[in-house]
């Protein structure tokens, strides 16, 4: 253990705190998380400000009603939320895992799986995304995950993410950090293999990206540019795409929502993108409180003067410990020279 491990606050977070809390129940111990967070806003000046500032410029940027200090106080108890990723759903039996989970449009996904063609699954980092995958994995979806691995996961979805079960080891999907091209145009052939065996392929639509794979969007106001991949994939493999939302509900519940499927074809990418995100804009009107990344990672603020050359979310600092953002794929530098050449979490 180093010293950097033991004057973090992770470790007293994901191992002390959070074991603690799931001891409690589902409804008190998100209870508890929610007043921490709260209180943390209302100690902390600059926290509360930042919240407060965030939730104005998004408010103008969406044409949004929301109260400001009334969703500033909801926003801050759902930082630790966010935070907690998938643990308090560790070491739930199906029956109490899925009565956690408020489902609408499965029939959506269902649907098109049978068809044949796989699915394109298109997450975000809006709400409980993570917690999603449980579900998914526990309804017996086929799926894999085309992400940077994420940290700090409960040891239930690590066992899942450690898989070399095949078809499609989900192992070998995983990007990371400075792939070699040839490592990083294999996963994305893997991920289209999956496709044509009719699996489903997660991947996220919300990643700020600059480079291939890359086209111009607006999210809250901001323009640049997101990661596409999900959008050449579906076309390349002609499987249909599905966006799907998970947001916190009291008493430590979910609400998961599948779309309709969505038809893409050769040259629509880029339109698919720009309606992909006015999509989750509108999940972002609807429940502010659960776009803690949105709202509180610099990379989804306005760009720099300045940008570095391959800044992602992962090379950003947020306001405190509640702003760690999604980890930069590995895939981005390596694969330059290839038709799909980024893909990203």
């Amino acid at each position: 253990m180093t010293l950097r491990h033991l004057l973090s606050w992770k470790p007293l977070f994901y191992e002390a705190l959070l074991p603690a809390l799931r001891r409690l129940g589902p409804a008190r111990g998100d209870a508890v998380l929610g007043a921490i967070g709260r209180l943390t806003a209302l100690g902390w000046p600059p926290r509360r400000r930042a919240l407060e500032m965030s939730l104005r410029q998004a408010r103008s940027a969406l044409g949004a009603d929301w109260e400001v200090r009334e969703a500033r106080d909801v926003l801050a108890g759902h930082i630790l939320r966010f935070l907690a990723r998938d643990y308090p759903l560790h070491g739930l039996g199906d029956e109490a895992l899925a009565s956690r989970f408020d489902v609408h449009g499965f029939e959506h996904l269902r649907d098109a799986l049978a068809g044949g063609r796989g699915v394109v699954l298109l997450g975000s980092h809006l709400g409980g995304h993570l917690s999603a995958l449980h579900w998914l994995y526990r309804r017996g979806v086929p799926l894999r995950v085309l992400v940077q691995r994420p940290q700090h996961i409960s040891a239930t979805l690590r066992a899942r993410f450690d898989s070399d079960e095949p078809p499609h080891p989900q192992t070998g999907l995983f990007l990371r950090r400075a792939l070699p091209p040839g490592a990083a145009v294999e996963r994305v052939l893997r991920a289209r293999a999956a496709l044509r065996d009719g699996m489903a392929v997660y991947l996220a639509g919300d990643v700020p990206w600059s480079g291939p794979n890359a086209r111009p969007g607006e999210l809250l106001g901001h323009r640049r540019a997101f990661q596409s991949i999900w959008a050449d994939l579906a076309t390349l493999a002609r499987a249909p795409v599905v966006p799907m939302f998970c947001t916190h509900r009291p008493r430590g519940r979910f609400a998961l929502t599948f779309d309709p499927p969505w038809s893409l074809a050769p040259g629509g990418e880029g339109a698919a993108v720009a309606r992909y995100l006015d999509r989750l804009e509108a999940e972002v009107r609807a429940h502010p409180a659960d776009a803690v990344a949105y709202l509180t990672w610099p990379c989804y603020g306005p760009p720099s003067p300045a940008p570095r050359a391959e800044s992602g979310p992962s090379s950003q600092r947020g306001i405190g410990p509640g702003s760690v953002g999604p980890a930069r794929p590995g895939a981005a530098r390596a694969a330059r020279s290839s038709t799909i050449s980024r893909p990203s979490s």
